[in-house]
């Protein structure tokens, strides 16, 4: 979930948003990004999308193309500059995104992989219906015209519930729970970012990977919420490796998002939140272990959000950015001290019942507890159930 940064047209010096001066001393051009640009991070590629700006371009025969490519075009007009786009419009009858940095072939595949193009066609979702493509990924992607508004402009409970109408029909291209990869992947992000914080999660096996969708801004005057797909962010595809994430993920990405927007005032919000995207999807998904905090829960899924939109905000020199997501991250040290205590009070309680179950069965030939041996159980299942009280009291609410 990128923030929608915009500017009508670049001219003379002017950078567009999308190019991230914090993380490159190369200067602006784009006829340099065919060959790469380095960075601490990685280098990363793109092409001369200002040969896009004209109409010549588009009416040239091309074998990287698919779909329903535009023929004839007399006019091409810059609309927008976004995070990670150029949105132009073609002749009044088309909107294409231009993708000046590649990070793959997400929004593409969604239109060319027909089982997934098949079963979207119910979601919330327009899809694109043609483009261009190399080796490195997405260049433009065609979309019938529309108007288009940031993520932002809408209220947060309408997006969470079409998030959930969106990951309703992938669930059933879900992939089993990739624990090991999820947590290399923060370890990735973490090494990059030379943050101080470590934070793995085991996750429960109704947390699954689900196809790639990266809602990136929404179709204006719709009668309901209707994403627009954008591609993998840069941050993402230069700090770790592709993996299918789980929906509560991009629910973690986009609630981070509108939180450091000011958004929810509570966690009865938040929870609002999440059960109107849960309300669409297995109930497994939302079951209180897959959300439970001692298993990652959503915290952890916030907390790859906070340091992707960390490296954004270093990548674009987001200052006021870089002090939220910092701020935020300045308290993972607080929520681990309290996961660190559930796992004493765990224990604890394992210790209490193994213990009084080894105790009946070490003394059950003697057929009478009344004694030492009935002292030791009561005594093991007291510990038992005061650890037990301890721990449902501490646990973090998944909220």
């Amino acid at each position: 979930m990128e923030e929608g940064a915009s500017m009508g047209s670049t001219a003379g010096s002017e950078v567009p948003p999308w190019f991230p001066t914090g993380l490159t001393d190369q200067a602006y051009d784009p006829s340099a990004f065919k060959k790469g640009l380095p960075s601490p991070w990685g280098r990363f590629y793109g092409w001369d999308w200002t040969i896009a700006t004209t109409p010549t371009w588009w009416n040239q025969s091309s074998d990287t193309t698919w779909g329903d490519w535009p023929s004839e075009v007399n006019k091409v007009h810059v609309l927008e500059h976004t995070r990670h786009s150029v949105i132009v419009d073609l002749d009044g009858r088309f909107i294409a995104h231009l993708f000046p940095f590649q990070t793959g072939t997400d929004v593409s595949t969604l239109a060319l992989f027909q089982p997934w193009r098949e079963a979207l066609n119910s979601a919330p979702l327009l899809m694109p219906i043609g483009g261009m493509k190399d080796e490195q990924g997405d260049m433009a992607i065609i979309y019938p015209h529309h108007e288009h508004e940031p993520l932002q402009s809408q209220q947060a409970q309408p997006l969470a519930e079409a998030l959930g109408r969106l990951h309703k029909p992938l669930a059933a291209f879900a992939t089993p729970n990739t624990e090991r990869r999820w947590n290399e992947r923060l370890k990735s992000i973490e090494g990059h970012l030379k943050t101080t914080t470590l934070w793995r999660a085991p996750h429960t096996r109704n947390v699954l990977g689900l196809p790639t969708v990266y809602p990136s801004m929404l179709v204006r005057a719709s009668d309901a919420v209707q994403f627009i797909p954008g591609p993998r962010p840069l941050m993402d595809h230069l700090l770790c490796a592709d993996e299918r994430l789980p929906g509560a993920a991009m629910m973690g990405r986009l609630e981070q998002r509108l939180a450091l927007g000011g958004r929810f005032e509570s966690s009865d919000e938040r929870q609002a939140f999440y059960e109107a995207w849960a309300q669409h999807l297995p109930p497994s998904w939302s079951s209180p272990s897959s959300i439970s905090t001692v298993n990652g829960g959503l915290w952890i899924w916030r907390y790859e959000a906070i340091l992707l939109m960390l490296a954004e905000a270093r990548a674009y020199g987001l200052e006021e950015q870089v002090k939220q997501c910092e701020g935020w991250l300045n308290d993972v040290s607080r929520i681990q001290a309290r996961l660190g205590e559930l796992r004493s009070m765990h224990g604890l309680r394992k210790t209490g019942l193994w213990g009084a179950l080894a105790t009946v069965l070490i003394t059950w030939d003697a057929q009478n507890w009344s004694g030492l041996p009935g002292a030791v159980i009561v005594t093991l299942l007291t510990m038992a159930g005061i650890g037990h009280v301890l721990y449902r009291r501490r646990l973090p609410s998944p909220y």
